[in-house]
């Protein structure tokens, strides 16, 4: 125990003890986990509802008043892209007044039930998209940038499995919703299911909210202390956080497309569309697992070992087994390597921050640098969507053979593979560097 000069014992070293003591463990305990538990929910009602609108894309194309109408393709696109776009500007407003989240969160679950409501009323594809599209956007990412905020505040040691669980949600609500909206849209139209949808996400986003909780601070932080934890544009003078963000965006010009076109190519391979469909929920499970064991393994190890098998596993999938592969059990190990191993690359979104930061008590700069990573991640998700298009559309005179990536599919496959290889620029950060 302290001593005063007088060689008194020193009470005030006791109280202090006492309310470092009392302050809520990270990693661990219930506070902890009801906060994960309520956010990968919530993560569930927003990034996962925005993965499931090719089935509200397909229903649109083949009934009025959106028949033929390939505008509401973008539905999708924007969504996911402002989620994720609004990224690095709301985590840094969060990371200099962190107290505003609950007010944050509300008022995007209230956007976000009005906005599924507006689409349910709409009439004209202007309409859906600005609803669909452009709104559950915009609301959606007001209370996602709190969820990623409570993940590092929670979570240390453990953060790559607490990321793991947090958007392998995602995956789950998308290979759960899927389904269940196709069967909805048959057999009540859009008004009904994007009603019910948004009474369901309501109840489900409050309750979410209800549960999360903050993890309160040291009490004997000094006033420098505080202002060090708070967001600033330091960060971007680091040549290793613009490494990362090349990294991330050449990952992410190949993740998002075997999940659009993998279908396609078994079809043009004779493959029904019902097996060719399945291709999808293979990729969406297999990425539950995998973001949850490469989290998991990039606590106890670091994540440079995670961060070449998410790369190297891949670009064998796409190489190797697509390239190569005409059989549809091929087709299904791509979709297993592929899901979990390139889509557990964002579990490493922390430890990414933490290495550009180098300093645990810059928190707030921590997540304006994963809000950047999300940004990149998210912009360059919708580019590689046009990308893809036009190097298909090259290829429409070309017919399916037995040649590498049966013809057709050459250059697609090519391109998939070498910018998810180019995304090893990403380890020279990482080699001889201690994230945590």
């Amino acid at each position: 125990m302290a001593t005063t000069k007088t060689g008194h014992e020193d009470p005030r070293q006791d109280v202090v003890a006492e309310l470092q003591n009392e302050l809520p463990p990270r990693d661990r305990g219930r506070a902890a986990w009801t906060t994960l538990t309520a956010i990968s929910a919530i993560a569930m009602a927003t990034w996962g509802f925005s993965a499931t609108q090719g089935v509200f894309r397909e229903y649109y194309l083949k009934h009025p008043p959106y028949e033929g109408n390939q505008l509401v393709a973008s539905i999708g696109l924007l969504g996911v892209g402002l989620l994720q776009g609004l990224s690095p500007f709301l985590l840094h407003f969060i990371g200099r007044h962190p107290h505003v989240r609950p007010y944050m969160m509300w008022t995007g679950m209230v956007a976000v039930a009005a906005s599924t409501f507006g689409a349910a009323f709409s009439t004209t594809v202007l309409q859906v998209i600005v609803t669909q599209g452009l709104l559950y956007g915009i609301s959606s990412g007001i209370l996602f940038a709190p969820c990623i905020s409570y993940v590092d505040e929670w979570f240390l040691k453990r953060r790559g499995l607490a990321n793991g669980i947090f958007f392998g949600a995602a995956n789950i609500a998308s290979a759960i919703l899927s389904p269940v909206f196709a069967v909805l849209l048959r057999r009540f139209g859009p008004r009904t299911t994007l009603i019910g949808w948004a009474i369901f996400i309501a109840i489900v986003i409050s309750l979410g909210i209800v549960c999360v909780r903050s993890r309160p601070m040291e009490t004997t932080r000094t006033e420098e202390e505080k202002q060090l934890s708070k967001s600033s544009l330091r960060p971007l003078k680091s040549p290793l956080l613009w490494l990362f963000v090349l990294s991330m965006a050449l990952q992410s010009l190949a993740n998002n497309l075997p999940a659009n076109y993998l279908p396609s190519y078994a079809t043009d391979l004779g493959v029904g569309s019902d097996e060719a469909a399945l291709l999808v929920t293979y990729l969406c499970l297999a990425g539950i697992v995998g973001q949850i064991l490469l989290g998991a393994l990039t606590d106890a190890i670091g994540p440079l070992v995670p961060f070449l098998l998410s790369v190297v596993v891949s670009s064998f999938a796409v190489f190797v087994v697509w390239g190569l592969g005409k059989a549809y059990w091929t087709m299904v190990i791509v979709s297993i390597l592929f899901g979990a191993f390139a889509f557990s690359f964002m579990t490493l979104r922390s430890d990414m921050a933490a290495i550009v930061v180098n300093d645990e008590g810059r928190s707030g700069d921590q997540l304006f640098v994963s809000g950047l990573l999300l940004f990149t991640r998210g912009a360059i998700g919708v580019v590689s969507a046009f990308v893809a298009a036009a190097v298909l559309q090259s290829r429409e005179h070309v017919g399916v053979n037995h040649g590498y990536g049966a013809g057709k599919w050459q250059p697609f496959i090519i391109l998939l593979g070498t910018t998810m290889t180019a995304a090893l620029v990403g380890v020279f950060g990482l080699l001889g560097r201690k994230a945590r």
